[in-house]
């Protein structure tokens, strides 16, 4: 961490532009003071249903999503609640966006696919520095896609998964939701928020839930407490400081991954024939338990009608301890399956300050700017402790005979036993700077976004078991964005947009001869272009646009001797391309009857690579060509099914690799229909909400992600009561 003396002279830049500001756009004496600037939150009542006008994940600030010239889907928190999805990976899949979603076998990484390229990266009310631990406390996700540094740092090319979660209200609210289910689900969630003094000036919101659940597969279970308290202190009307946290305690015994061979769908379809559907090759004793916790601190200050000075600490610790399967892997004619096990234990600590300044100056009654400026610093450290790798140090387990079941040892170590292969502690820092712009001309006719961010980054990796240091690099990067949107009369929008991404890869890079130097930044290159409407009087929204995203800088590797024996040197000389096209659409047909919904095109594949062209063309892997997905709820006005709804939610998509091997293994196209009933009624003068949910009505075998088949049909039953 930087001392207190250097953190103050960081801070000083905009604190000097929070005073310049104020002196250069004050209201002139005797005008009316309209609240012309919105807020850094968007509260969770300001949208109802599945329909969201609104979103801050493209300028930290709210603006309305049919004037940004950037792709966007919104998942609000009914169709979270409906759908039932109460882990991250399993809300990104709601959206058309997000080709595959999954969870691996240790429950501590979550993956997803956007616009072709495989990303780990989410966000917490726009940090990249925290996670998101439940949807107890989630107001809205959205999806942000295609390069998006300027706003989120160190990101992946396709885009990333922003959290907003709840906030402290002065308006007394609670709700009570109990939800069971298909093999043993039972979740219980409680939240209330509410004013803490009479005149309202201090307000709370506290979230929690409880879940105990086995699962369709064998020995798959989990266990899991989260709560997320908060209060906020609004000290004038203009000035408020708030105090949130999080806490989780997690046991997880996921899925690993299922046997594979080459051309899956050729031999392995014989595998169902003597492979349960449940089959799973984790087992006792292979679980994860995690621990996090979670702080921030906010400090918001309006200057005067038009300037907002903003300011957020916080800092995240996890601790995990995870035994787990390693991929299946020699799948023969035969059916055998060999198996490694390894065990790690890790703890992971983050630090983030971030200030902002928003402002917005009008030059007439039709022209204005809004600016938003900020400084972000982050610090890591994070240390892992493998205590044993079964299968390389310590004797392999035996192989399985996936004939015969009588083969199937699920003997695993001791957890406080086996050898210690590697201890590593890796320290990042990262101090950046960003501005952007947004300037509407002729009354929003024309909107211009632009924006940049300078980063410099500083990591430092350390073996510790050797003694020896296999990092210390630092790189800086600027990357650039910019925007412009017509609107026309008819409730068009035509759109371009160009942005940039980038991420360090933290390790040294080993050269040809033989030397080390850090690795330059894997850069993604994206541009949009399309049209968004608002048609009907707002009845039917939605966008279509093209995209292409160029990811330079790839890396790769290739053997190599000499004197003092063979090696392995590194390139980066790579380069992947995606293309494609999106449609969303979110209609109210009716009063009754809502629709959202979207399909996504994507050609990803390797573009360039001058050491190896044998690989281009290769297609990118967990990247459909096509994925489509629509939501459907109807709700009865009148009569005596008055307060029933109906609804539900089909998702297709195409073949894709599942694997970036030379005999890939692939997840076979599908379409998964959900439905889903839902009843209000009134108990002790109280609306009470009874929602059925039943998943996968059509019992499709498919494979949502790598790691093996998805749910047979299920269901779950909630009960909601608000009061």
């Amino acid at each position: 961490l930087m001392t207190l003396t250097s953190l103050w002279r960081r801070s000083a830049f905009p604190l000097i532009c929070a005073v310049s500001l104020r002196l250069s756009a004050q209201t002139p004496p005797g005008d009316p003071a309209p609240v012309l600037l919105p807020a850094f939150t968007i509260e969770a009542n300001q949208e109802a249903g599945y329909v969201a006008t609104n979103s801050i994940g493209a300028t930290k600030i709210s603006t309305e999503l049919n004037k940004l010239p950037v792709s966007m889907d919104v998942l609000t928190e009914q169709l979270i609640k409906d759908f039932g999805q109460t882990e991250l990976f399993g809300i990104a899949a709601l959206s058309p966006s997000v080709g595959t979603a999954q969870r691996a076998a240790s429950g501590d990484v979550q993956s997803f696919s956007i616009r072709g390229f495989t990303t780990f990266f989410t966000a917490r009310n726009g940090s990249v520095s925290f996670r998101n631990l439940d949807s107890a406390n989630v107001a809205r996700t959205e999806v942000v896609n295609g390069p998006a540094s300027v706003l989120y740092g160190q990101i992946d090319p396709g885009g990333i998964i922003n959290v907003v979660t709840k906030q402290p209200s002065a308006t007394r609210q609670s709700n009570l939701r109990l939800d069971v289910g298909s093999w043993n689900y039972f979740r219980a969630e409680l939240g209330s928020a509410g004013p803490l003094s009479s005149g309202k000036r201090v307000t709370y919101r506290v979230d929690a839930s409880l879940l105990d659940r086995d699962g369709y597969r064998d020995f798959e279970g989990q266990r899991k407490e989260f709560i997320a308290p908060a209060v906020r202190w609004n000290i004038g009307p203009r000035t408020y400081v708030q105090l949130d946290g999080e806490y989780l305690d997690m046991s997880l015994i996921s899925a690993s991954n299922w046997p594979r061979t080459i051309e899956r769908q050729i031999p392995v379809i014989g595998f169902a024939d003597y492979i349960p559907r449940s089959f799973n090759a984790q087992g006792p004793g292979l679980e994860t338990f995690v621990e996090s916790y979670l702080h921030t601190a906010v400090v918001e200050h309006a200057f005067n009608d038009r300037i907002v000075f903003r300011n957020e600490s916080g800092v995240m610790r996890r601790e995990s301890d995870a035994w787990e399967a390693g991929a299946t892997q020699g799948v023969g004619a035969l059916g055998t399956l060999s198996r490694s096990i390894s065990g790690e234990v890790a703890s992971s600590r983050a630090f983030s300050n971030r200030a902002n300044l928003a402002g917005r100056f009008d030059f007439s009654s039709r022209h204005y700017m809004r600016l938003v400026g900020g400084w972000e610093y982050v610090s890591t450290t994070s240390d892992a402790r493998t205590r044993g790798t079964f299968g390389t140090l310590l004797p392999a387990p035996a192989p399985w005979i996936l004939r015969d079941p009588s083969t199937w040892n699920r003997t695993v170590p001791d957890r406080a036993g086996g050898i210690e292969s590697a201890r590593n502690r890796q320290r990042s820092w990262a101090d950046e700077y960003y501005l952007l712009s947004q300037v509407s001309l002729f009354s929003e006719s024309l909107l211009f976004l632009g924006g940049v961010r300078h980063s410099d980054v500083h990591v430092i990796a350390d073996n510790l078991r050797a003694g020896s240091r296999t990092s210390d690099s630092k790189r800086s990067r600027t990357s650039p964005q910019a925007g412009l949107m017509w609107r026309t009369a008819g409730g068009l929008g035509f759109y371009a947009n160009y942005s940039e991404s980038f991420r360090q890869i933290y390790t040294l890079r080993t050269n040809e001869d033989r030397s080390q130097s850090p690795f330059d930044p894997l850069i993604a290159k994206g541009l949009d272009a399309g049209v968004k409407y608002d048609l009907f009087g707002g009845r039917v929204s939605g966008a279509l646009g093209a995209f292409e995203i160029n990811y330079e800088n790839a890396r790769q590797s290739f053997q190599a001797s000499d004197a003092l024996g063979n090696y392995t040197y590194e390139l980066q000389n790579g380069e992947s391309r995606a293309r494609g096209v999106e449609f969303r659409v979110a209609a109210n047909v009716s009063k009754q009857l809502q629709l959202v919904g979207g399909y996504t095109y994507v050609d990803a594949r390797v573009s360039k690579n001058p050491s190896n062209p044998g690989i281009v063309g290769r297609i990118l892997p967990r990247t459909p060509y096509h994925t489509a997905q629509l939501t459907a709820t109807y709700r009865l006005a009148g009569g005596r099914l008055k307060g029933l709804e109906l609804g539900g939610t089909i998702r297709g998509y195409s073949r894709s690799k599942a694997f970036e091997t030379n005999d890939p293994f692939f997840i076979d196209p599908a379409v998964v229909v959900n439905l889903r009933a839902a009843y209000t009624l009134r108990v002790f003068r109280k609306p009470t909400r009874l929602n059925l949910l039943v998943t996968n009505v059509t019992d499709e075998f498919y494979f949502p992600s790598s790691l093996g088949p998805g749910d047979p049909v299920g269901f779950r039953l909630s009960l909601e009561q608000r009061f």
